[in-house]
């Protein structure tokens, strides 16, 4: 008999990949805690933290969840099927939700310096410049306004950020006809249909195969919450499957298309991810003795490298004075390479364990044990080989170049090729699905888990903890001072505060304490100009979300601090604690 959408009969779920789905889960729940246990003593920074408040919840939840799920399930013969209009529907929804996400749940705050930067360079463009002009008063003191990330020159004229300019590009274009904060969102959408047609091309007459795509894509909490940021991962997400989804239409007309969208993804703002995308997929074009389509690739990725390759360069001559000495090491991507991978990293091992835990937790419950089920498929065809290499080479490049990936929704240096592990997904699904018709209702049920549980619990936790910071900037920005300064080390990421418009039109303008020598304090202060600086109570709350003892460090500097502004004519205002 029929109840609803599921097929009711004797028939109960077979147990092989009952065990495999439950033993990857509690496996993942075994590490996070281990990693609990161990980590912190290694790695003192926000990915401890993170694991600590964060992702061992969300292993815990979601294991109940898909525990919870195989309660009386029953086997559903009849495919999952959606109406023809759903595709648009889910896409619009992911703007709506997205961008209302970035508005109430994250404030409207950009908080990792990354998302800063991709703000700042925005408004740059958006004036019709390459590069901001710096004041003549700053050019000699930009490192008090904190020049992380940004283009180095020895005597600059301007600045810009040191990455590549199409996130900020396509955030200005954006914003000629909106909120420019509507770029992550239309991503996110974008990304959802480009799934759904590189679904459908691989597998045409399989319509449920591309339901299931849809399905893990909505319900990763990586894509939602990234989507709701200024950072340039679902660009390189939704750019990655439109390249596919071209590629995989098999015409010149297209394959031209997809050089162009490989131009703009590899700019996005580092040139490495999307070249390790597309890299194993041309491979295939090998094995298929396609040397036209492979020539053109390869001719198109030479040129698209070399110009990107060579911008740094370029901006650094806009950024820097005629007696600029020439570009520093670190300018250019090769000596940063250098640097990077001589420096080396003695806890990368333990950081990548906490980093995909961390992305498998902001993932839907299934995708792990679908991409076990995937490995047949990988051995027997090209398509999910060249996929599952996709998916893997960028966790293998981070693993030498940079195990640390800062801030972020899950693990951010797999955003760009999520796509890839959804459709690797995918054919996990068709081989389990064969002969194991209950993973329709699972599928059905862990979404729904996903929607009422699991988002709404990332919810929380992504407003508390871009809260934390976001409240505190805002009082900043309403203090009426003329400039605000706080030091790096009074609370994890203070510097968080720290950033400023390209014409620093802002006020305050901020500043980090550390390069506040007395040339800096004579070019700010004059009668009248009132400086705040917070008290350690003001930043408690920074501290309360990092797990870290209260620290006096920032009452000492009002103390040590004050005088010296004062005798140079400066009035101080203490921003003090709710």
């Amino acid at each position: 008999m029929q109840y609803g959408d599921v097929e009711v009969g004797s028939k109960s779920p077979s147990l092989s990949p009952v065990f495999g789905i439950v033993l990857g889960s509690l496996a993942l729940c075994v590490c996070a805690l281990w990693l609990c246990a161990h980590l912190p003593s290694q790695i003192r920074n926000d990915t401890a933290i993170f694991l600590y408040r964060q992702d061992r919840l969300l292993l815990f939840v979601e294991s109940c969840l898909l525990l919870l799920s195989f309660i009386r399930l029953r086997h559903r013969d009849r495919p999952l099927d959606l109406p023809r209009s759903a595709l648009l529907f889910m896409a619009f929804a992911l703007v709506i939700v997205c961008y209302a996400g970035h508005e109430w749940i994250l404030g409207g705050y950009d908080l990792s310096r990354d998302e800063q930067m991709a703000v700042f360079d925005s408004r740059i463009f958006s004036s019709g410049r390459l590069v901001q002009p710096l004041p003549p008063a700053w050019r000699g003191h930009t490192d008090a306004l904190y020049t992380l990330y940004m283009l180095h020159a020895s005597h600059p004229v301007a600045w810009v950020s040191g990455y590549l300019p199409m996130n900020a590009t396509m955030r200005s274009l954006v914003g000629l006809f909106g909120d420019p904060a509507l770029t992550g969102p239309l991503m996110a959408a974008l990304g959802l249909i480009a799934l759904w047609n590189c679904a459908r091309l691989i597998w045409p007459e399989d319509r449920e195969a591309a339901i299931v795509a849809l399905v893990l894509y909505v319900c990763s909490g990586q894509v939602l919450f990234n989507g709701m940021t200024a950072f340039a991962m679902p660009a390189h997400l939704s750019l990655d499957l439109v390249w596919l989804w071209l590629f995989l239409l098999r015409k010149r007309g297209a394959d031209v298309a997809a050089l162009v969208v490989g131009f703009v993804a590899t700019g996005l703002h580092q040139p490495l991810f999307h070249p390790l995308f597309v890299a194993p997929i041309l491979l295939t074009l090998v094995r298929d003795r396609s040397w036209q389509r492979l020539a053109l690739y390869v001719a198109g990725y030479a040129a698209i490298s070399g110009f990107w390759l060579a911008w740094p360069g370029w901006m650094h001559t806009l950024v820097a004075d005629s007696h600029s000495a020439p570009a520093a090491d670190g300018t250019d991507y090769f000596s940063r390479l250098v640097s990077t991978v001589s420096t080396g990293d003695p806890i990368r091992w333990p950081a990548m364990g906490a980093n995909l835990l961390r992305f498998f937790a902001w993932q839907d419950a299934l995708l792990l044990p679908l991409l076990l089920a995937a490995i047949p498929a990988m051995r027997r065809e090209p398509l999910p080989a060249a996929l599952a290499a996709s998916f893997v080479l960028p966790a293998c490049a981070m693993l030498v170049l940079l195990s640390y990936q800062g801030h972020g929704f899950g693990y951010r240096y797999l955003h760009g090729v999520l796509g890839a592990g959804i459709l690797l997904a995918v054919y996990g699904w068709r081989h389990i699905v064969a002969g194991n018709s209950w993973m329709r209702p699972l599928l059905l049920r862990t979404a729904l888990g996903a929607v009422l549980v699991v988002l709404p619990l990332q919810a929380w936790m992504a407003n508390s903890w871009y809260a934390a910071t976001g409240r505190l900037d805002r009082r900043v920005a309403a203090s009426g001072a003329d400039y605000f300064i706080v030091g790096w080390e009074d609370a994890p990421f203070a510097t968080a505060l720290v950033w400023n418009r390209p014409d620093l039109s802002n006020r305050p303008i901020r500043l980090i304490a550390h390069y506040l020598d007395e040339p800096v304090i004579r070019n700010i202060c004059h009668p009248g100009v009132r400086v705040a600086l917070p008290t350690g109570n003001f930043l408690r709350p920074i501290e309360t979300y990092y797990l870290v003892p209260y620290s006096t460090t920032a009452d000492e500097r009002i103390a040590a601090l004050s005088p010296r502004l004062k005798a140079a004519g400066c009035t101080i205002d203490r921003l003090d604690g709710p």
